[in-house]
């Protein structure tokens, strides 16, 4: 019984086998954080395409066809369906091409109602120089399914972005 206990052949391998499991872990982990933020990155595509988009068109807006361009060009993976949100002025969600009201943009990232367009933005937290506008958001999020880590090691395992475009 003594004589198998001494022999050290084969040693290295089982090191090596335990040796390259931790390493497949580490790996698989590694692999699940890079797609967590490869997802991340084509969301924020879809949401600059759309705000582009937006922006290009500024005087006839199809403001019931970004979710649909948002998540055409996020390219989310099969099952996930992204939530998006379109707001403008920050609070209203039905948005218009004519009889726009404007705001002034707080450095807060608040929106503050403004007299008229083009108007000078004045008052506590305003940047200097800053003037009114109409300005659309657009947030953008799915829910992300980690394959190895867990659930709470990408924070809320949301993909989400937002973009605010000033339209006038």
């Amino acid at each position: 019984m003594r004589r198998p206990l001494r022999d050290s052949r084969g040693s290295a391998t089982i090191e090596f086998a335990l040796l390259t499991c931790f390493f497949f872990v580490i790996m698989l982990g590694v692999l699940d954080f890079g797609m967590f933020f490869i997802q991340r990155s084509n969301l924020s595509g879809g949401v600059s395409t759309a705000s582009i988009h937006s922006f290009a068109n500024r005087d006839a807006v199809a403001f019931a066809n970004i979710p649909a361009m948002v998540t055409a060009a996020s390219r989310a993976p099969g099952g996930s369906s992204v939530a998006v949100t379109v707001t403008c002025n920050a609070g209203t969600t039905s948005c218009a091409n004519t009889s726009r009201a404007c705001a002034c943009l707080t450095t807060a990232n608040t929106f503050v109602e403004a007299s008229s367009c083009g108007a000078p933005c004045t008052g506590g937290n305003m940047t200097s120089g800053s003037t009114a506008g109409y300005y659309l958001t657009i947030a953008a999020s799915y829910p992300y399914t980690p394959a190895v880590l867990p659930r709470g090691a990408l924070g809320s395992a949301t993909v989400q972005q937002t973009a605010v475009v000033r339209l006038q």
